[in-house]
Order: structure tokens, then sequence, then C-alpha cells
């Protein structure tokens, strides 16, 4: 039978899985700006290779002269503290993290004319406080 401890152990296990989020194109959950230049080279790399490497985009556009860009998005989100002190939560919670965006731009001829990949922080807050 099961005592006190592992009762606690099982609940901080949760909490600490409860905590975390991702979500978007896995793909390029750990690519860096040098790592897709590696793999991206503009002038050469057509459209079916982008999709090889990194699946179908979240997002196509379609410019006025036939041209076509793709966006992929990734997101690590971390619960706050604050989320689990009861009370506390109902006045200010969320969750913090990291935004990784490429996007990618094709020629008529279905060639990268270009791409762009950024990362940022990002921060969700809910709560009768929030920033």
């Amino acid at each position: 039978m099961a005592g006190p401890p592992s009762v606690t152990i099982a609940l901080l296990i949760s909490l600490v899985l409860a905590g975390c989020a991702s979500s978007g194109n896995e793909s390029i959950a750990d690519a860096t700006g040098e790592t897709v230049s590696s793999q991206i080279v503009k002038g050469r790399t057509r459209q079916t290779d982008v999709r090889r490497l990194y699946g179908d985009p979240m997002k196509t556009s379609f410019a006025s002269n036939g041209n076509e860009s793709w966006e992929y998005e990734f997101s690590r989100m971390q619960s706050k503290p604050t989320n689990f002190i009861p009370y506390v939560n109902l006045v200010h919670s969320g969750a913090e993290g990291d935004k990784k965006s490429l996007v990618v731009f094709f020629d008529k001829q279905k060639i990268v004319q270009d791409y762009t990949m950024s990362t940022s922080k990002v921060e969700v807050s809910r709560g009768l406080i929030t920033r």
C-alpha cells in the first residue's frame, strides 16, 4: 500500500510535467540560423526540399506577382511558479518561453529566394494583475 511519500512524489511529478507545453512544427524546435543556412541555399533549394526538411507549413501566402511564402512556428512554454500557489494564481499566473519562426520565400519556379529565422521570448499573463 502506498504511503504519503509516494503520493507526494506523484503529485510533484505531475506538477512538473503539467508545467511545460509545446506547440507548432517540431522540425524547427532545435533549429538555429546556422542549421537552417546549412540546409537552405538561396537560389538553389526547391520547395520540395523545404517540405522534405520541415514538413507542411503552418501558413502559406501568395503575392500578387506569383511568389509564395511558407511560415513555420514552434513555441515551448513553461508555467510560471505562481500557477501552483492557491489563491495567488487567481491574481497572477501564466507561462513564459521561446517562440521560433521560419519564413521561406519562393519565386514562381518554386525555388527559395530568401528566408528568415528568428527566436523571441514570449510571455502569457492571466489573472487580476497582468503585465
